[in-house]
């Protein structure tokens, strides 16, 4: 059995552990609904000179989807409700059994990564090597608010400029996510 690809976790544990970047990614998954798995995406897309159109984004997604609605976000909410404890049942117990919920969510996550990668791998049409930037990786968030059907605000710019930040933290300067 071959090993599952772990080019893409590698990337998002990095880029996940960058300072603001967690709580960015958070941010729009709980005000929008997006999907961070298809955030981080976008980002380790550019990160490989790739630009994502709209129909590769829909091939991603076809993947991705199914397993986040039927595995992932319900590990999530009952991981959510069980925060806080569940009186007067033992705090502790509870939350050790929480603590459970976290991990599958983890490894769903992880799951859903290795087959979104296989499919940039294996199923997207081959881009011409371009150099990862700023942009890139702009046009790529860009391209999926927009196959979500999503506005950028000044809410959400902030959050995505927290993104880039995080995807560049060796360039100087500051980013605007525009």
């Amino acid at each position: 059995m071959a090993a599952a690809p772990q080019a893409f976790w590698n990337f998002s544990l990095v880029l996940y552990g960058r300072p603001g970047v967690a709580p960015a990614l958070l941010g729009l998954q709980d005000s929008l609904g997006l999907d961070v798995n298809m955030l981080v995406f976008c980002c380790w897309a550019a990160s490989r000179g790739r630009a994502l159109s709209p129909a590769d984004l829909a091939v991603v997604d076809a993947v991705a989807e199914p397993w986040q609605a039927e595995v992932v976000r319900p590990l999530r909410a009952l991981r959510r409700r069980l925060k806080g404890g569940f009186p007067p049942l033992p705090a502790e117990r509870v939350e050790a059994y929480r603590k459970g919920f976290s991990e599958l969510e983890i490894e769903g996550e992880h799951i859903a990564q290795e087959a979104m990668e296989v499919v940039m791998e294996s199923t997207l049409p081959k881009a011409a090597s371009t150099p990862a930037t700023a942009e890139l990786t702009s046009a790529n968030l860009k391209a999926y608010f927009a196959h979500e059907h999503k506005e950028i605000g000044a809410a959400e710019s902030a959050l995505l400029t927290t993104i880039l930040q995080g995807c560049f933290p060796e360039e100087k300067g500051t980013f605007y996510f525009s």
